[in-house]
């Protein structure tokens, strides 16, 4: 009789955990393998004025990877896969496991969160019926910060609202979407609360393999002419004397 009962909790676990996983519904805002430089300048919630640079590396079969630098502050790596995530630092090295409840903190003295990047990384979010919830509201699945996302329209929204818990809403302005190696980005987005605002724009985003690659070597191969680019101008250019008198005195 123990097995039997046994037998049928063990299946009514793997029905709910089947339904629960069809609920969910990734939406990425990359579906390719893609590195972003994202620029940030913020006013934070003491009024102070604060910058960041983050570089996301994109993988959609391995981790993602956020490179996360300051001007006055110590940079670090947060690494997510979705069922486990870290911070890195150097100097000396460091790895600090995170929990869910730890993407609530504060990036810095910015005012986004470790949620943010987690968001952006691997979502996902929930998947309701369109007669309960229109296609534009997002809800989200294990954000702790974040509750939904409401979008003016599905493709290339220009304006999306965010809330949360505590009552928290955050707003934001996008200005303009562009082709960045075959993927559609935004490259202004501008953010405001009660509380702060910010930009953040996109500075270049390049496939993975030009990571490999050494841009100045690349260049070379085209004989140095990239390093002395042609001044625009008409006619034959003036030779001064100087010179000319020494061409003659070469050739004699």
């Amino acid at each position: 009789m123990r097995l039997f009962f046994t037998k049928i909790i063990l299946i009514v676990t793997l029905v709910a955990g089947g339904a629960f996983a069809q609920e969910l519904c990734p939406r990425y805002l990359l579906e390719k393998d893609l590195v972003v430089n994202i620029e940030g300048r913020f006013v934070n919630e003491q009024k102070v004025r604060t910058s960041m640079d983050i570089q996301w590396r994109h993988h959609q079969e391995a981790l993602d990877t956020f490179l996360v630098s300051f001007p006055e502050a110590k940079p670090f790596r947060f690494v997510t896969a979705g069922e486990y995530r870290y911070l890195e630092f150097d100097n000396p090295k460091v790895k600090r496991q995170l929990g869910l409840h730890h993407l609530r903190e504060n990036i810095g003295d910015t005012p986004l969160k470790l949620d943010d990047l987690e968001l952006l990384a691997v979502g996902p979010f929930l998947c309701k019926d369109t007669t309960e919830q229109p296609a534009t509201v997002l809800s989200t699945a294990f954000s702790n910060t974040w509750w939904s996302l409401t979008m003016n329209r599905t493709e290339e929204p220009d304006s999306i609202g965010m809330r949360g818990a505590f009552k928290e809403t955050r707003s934001l302005r996008i200005g303009q979407w562009k082709d960045f190696s075959g993927a559609r980005l935004p490259t202004l987005v501008k953010l405001s609360s009660e509380n702060y605002q910010g930009e953040m724009w996109i500075r270049s985003a390049y496939l993975p393999q030009a990571l490999n690659e050494d841009p100045v070597k690349k260049r070379s191969h085209d004989n140095g002419s990239w390093l002395f680019r042609k001044v625009p101008g008409e006619g034959k250019r003036k030779i001064p004397l100087i010179l000319k008198l020494n061409q003659e005195f070469l050739r004699n």
